[in-house]
């Protein structure tokens, strides 16, 4: 049973404390430590293992703590865990008091850098409880005495490292517990038995960690700060914060400067590939963070663990409970000069896919009548384009409809109230977004490729099955830039593709590949998708461009049903009717979609090994994660270089490489130089210069601000093109190198501080022709371009470049696709 938990016995205290244990067939107990705080600890034990004597507490706090897993890799339900380290340490103990002593006399490590290191090590490359007792007996047997000797003591030394608690559901009717100490000893709605220890055993509970102490440490965080970024061009839409619902919160005086808003995701991960057990938490960003800050600081206030979806009233009610605090009361955090803050949060948008909105928002799935969550789209299956368009929803309607309805009487729709209604800046309809990742990537476009290439129409037109291998060929010999991290793939294998390629597809490969081989109008049927997804994804997008995008995606759903049939008309093919009304509320799709989530989802999953108490280890590792950051920065404030190096690639696998050196402000370099530079390249550097250039060298691979671009030639340029890029006055370009140079003046000066760099390109020629048009909307293919090479090589400043691009060379013909943005990748 993954969630097997028995209770050890209670100690006799005035405060009815209690502790709980998980199973560990294996390992002895070490006997725990008197302490004078109280905390409810999780640790691992067996229900034929001794357990060690309760110890004597005051008060009464569940605490996640450094658990030993005995984390096996078998797919036997065998795992297990040991004793915690909160059973020797204070709750106030955050880190060893010795931790400031040097490892040993002339050591450059101390006690407190050497545990974290290691700590980073199990970290970094997942480590199981049996791997780590190993990797210390390996320590102890080279250098005896130097790390602690054993798992507990390893764990015992490094202290505690964050909080979580178990709320509880009933098992017989779901309904709403709470936590052990506020309970009632009967649901108060099937008056069933309420026992703590068998909704344990049963898994009848779920994990809960503190939103606040995830925020407070965001905020606290010196090296983070909260970018305000609307600007006074209200027609221009670069981020959340430039969308319609935020700026009238703003205008309005609803949120504040101080305060901060949140966008949050609710999904679903299959966890087994042999069971139906799936872990559901709930993910949340702060939406005044930079798009890359916020992805990178996702909190997880909580996790559901279990063979079926959640009951959502449950799962929502804690999250609900504290965000209504967080909006009354506020975060109370101190900044890097010691100032408090007050700083109010509320949740404003919710991105999650269409299997799980309709859950979070208590209606109908989507394949319901009246399913769709942003009108009144009669709904069921299909969903053709109604004439007249159905009526909006609107957040009073949908508030009436809610109070009224019940499960077996829905109205419109909805089946009743959401917990969700009582946040008092979250709207039921405008607060969740039609997110792109499952509706077009795995939803219309995945759907396209199925009706193009199933058997069953082989008697229809738009039929590709005999052409499969033509297209395979075409895919395959694509060689995408380093942001599209997934080279692509046979048609044959795309039951395996993921949203991204899907993705790739869509916006880059569909085009120039299916030209030819797809019949036109179906051709020129796809375009409009395409434009409208390059639009909408833009870096900055215009509200002008936004409502031709919005007629145009009109236009494809209409087109849909007369083109593929009726049948075909599926609920994503709708759904891009909301999309545009979406940009205008919160921003361009990448702002809102789910694949900063989905990826986290990921990581998540690289939180446990073996089969048993999976939300506990995932918990535990995630915290672990979250308070090692904060220790590094702490004891690495006056360490070397080459130390806080280290710290930065255990805990980054995408960290820069040793070899590394910046030339100017936004100008990094990798590798060695090369002191043969080619006449031509020499000549087009004096040009852009103005004069005699000396001692030039050339790199082939370097950073202009956070973009990574390669030299033609590379020699690492293996499956991937990452030459070819946009400059800011709209030519496209081949990257030959970049070169550094001194001039008449640095010889002058004998100062090496003021050598120039500029980058060596080749022009690509643009055709006048469009790729693509639809006469009736006035749009063309701006987006995509057939290029040809030329013979001019010319330089440019670093800071002429806008963005990387994508080259589909086929056999006749040369595309060039931009990327639509430089925020979003792979």
């Amino acid at each position: 049973n993954p969630y097997s938990i028995i209770q050890a016995d209670l100690p006799e205290h005035e405060c009815n404390e209690w502790n709980f244990t998980w199973s560990d067939a294996t390992q002895e107990q070490p006997e725990p430590l008197d302490r004078c705080t109280s905390q409810c600890n999780f640790t691992w034990s067996d229900a034929t293992q001794e357990q060690p004597e309760p110890l004597d507490r005051c008060t009464s706090q569940t605490v996640l703590t450094d658990l030993h897993c005995d984390e096996t890799t078998s797919s036997q339900p065998d795992a297990t865990q040991r004793l915690s380290e909160s059973e020797f340490l204070s709750s106030t103990s955050q880190e060893p008091h010795d931790g400031d002593e040097l490892l040993y006399p002339g050591s450059s490590l101390t006690k407190a850098q050497s545990l974290l290191l290691l700590m980073s090590y199990v970290l970094r490359h997942n480590l199981t409880g049996v791997a780590l007792e190993h990797l210390l007996q390996i320590f102890n047997e080279h250098f005896p005495g130097l790390v602690p000797e054993t798992v507990y003591l390893f764990n015992k030394s490094y202290g505690e490292f964050g909080h979580y608690e178990p709320h509880f559901y009933c098992a017989s009717c779901c309904n709403y517990l709470g936590t052990r100490e506020k309970s009632p000893v009967h649901c108060d709605v099937c008056q069933a038995a309420f026992n703590a220890d068998d909704n344990l055993k049963n898994g009848c509970f779920f994990l809960v960690l503190s939103l606040s102490s995830q925020l407070r440490d965001i905020l606290e965080n010196p090296s983070l700060s909260l970018s305000r970024q609307t600007t006074d061009m209200k027609d221009v839409l670069n981020d959340i914060q430039c969308g319609a619902e935020y700026r009238k919160l703003r205008e309005n005086g609803q949120l504040g400067e101080s305060d901060i808003s949140l966008l949050w995701n609710c999904d679903g991960i299959p966890i087994f590939r042999s069971s139906n057990y799936q872990v559901w938490p709930i993910q949340c960003q702060i939406i005044e963070q930079q798009p890359k800050d916020r992805k990178s600081n996702i909190c997880v206030p909580c996790i559901w663990f279990g063979e079926k979806k959640p009951t959502m009233s449950v799962l929502l009610t804690p999250f609900v409970n504290e965000l209504c605090s967080l909006e009354r009361e506020g975060l109370i955090w101190k900044d890097s000069k010691n100032v408090e803050h007050i700083t109010k949060v509320y949740a404003l948008i919710c991105s999650s896919d269409s299997v799980a909105r309709p859950l979070l928002r208590n209606t109908k799935q989507f394949n319901g009548h009246y399913g769709c969550d942003f009108c009144y789209h009669i709904g069921g299956w299909p969903y053709p384009y109604r004439r007249p368009e159905p009526h909006l929803r609107s957040e009073t309607e949908h508030y009436d409809h809610a109070m009224a309805a019940t499960v077996q009487l829905p109205i419109m729709g909805v089946k009743g109230p959401s917990e969700l209604m009582r946040l008092e800046k979250f709207q039921m309809i405008n607060g969740f977004v039609p997110e792109y990742q499952h509706s077009v990537c795995l939803g219309v476009t995945r759907q396209l490729a199925s009706i193009w290439l199933d058997s069953t129409n082989h008697n229809e037109e738009w039929y590709l099955g005999t052409k499969a291998d033509m297209i395979d060929q075409k895919l395959l010999s694509i060689k995408p830039p380093v942001e599209i991290t997934r080279s692509p793939r046979s048609f044959h294998e795309r039951k395996y593709w993921k949203a991204s390629e899907w993705r790739s597809f869509l916006l880059f490969y569909s085009l120039p590949v299916l030209s030819g081989v797809l019949t036109k109008k179906y051709w020129n049927y796809l375009f409009l998708l395409v434009f409208a997804l390059h639009i909408l994804l833009q870096q900055t997008v215009e509200f002008s461009e936004v409502s031709t995008v919005e007629i145009a995606l009109k236009k494809f759903v209409i087109q849909f049903e007369v083109l593929y049939g009726i049948k075909n008309v599926s609920f994503n093919v709708h759904l891009l009717t909301h999309l545009a009304a979406s940009v205008k509320n919160w921003g361009p799709l990448w702002a809102t979609s789910t694949f900063s989530f989905e990826s986290f989802n990921g990581t998540l999953l690289k939180y446990f090994n073996g089969t048993t108490h999976v939300p506990v280890q995932i918990v535990k590792k995630f915290l672990k994660w979250k308070s090692l950051r904060k220790r590094v920065e702490k004891c690495l404030a006056n360490t070397d270089d080459k130390l806080k190096s280290l710290f930065l690639r255990l805990q980054n696998s995408n960290s820069m490489t040793c070899n590394w050196k910046n030339l100017t402000g936004n100008v990094t370099v990798f590798g060695p130089a090369s002191n043969t530079v080619c006449a031509s390249h020499v000549l087009a550097i004096e040009e852009i210069h103005g004069g005699i250039v000396y001692n030039c060298s050339s790199y082939s691979r370097f950073l202009i601000g956070e973009t990574l671009y390669h030299a033609e030639g590379s020699r690492r340029l293996q499956k991937i093109n990452n030459y070819i890029a946009e400059l800011k006055d709209g030519t496209l370009c081949k990257v030959l190198g970049l070169a550094s140079y001194e001039s008449d003046n640095n010889r002058a000066s004998d100062s090496d501080g003021g050598k120039h760099c500029c980058v060596v390109m080749q022009k690509l020629e643009k055709s006048r022709r469009p790729l693509c048009r639809d006469i009736q909307l006035n749009i063309s293919s701006k987006f995509v371009y057939e290029v040809s090479e030329t013979n001019c090589v010319y330089a440019v400043n670093t800071d002429s470049f806008k963005r990387k691009c994508v080259m589909v060379n086929l056999q006749n013909n040369t595309f060039v696709i931009p990327l639509p943005n430089n925020v979003e990748r792979d």
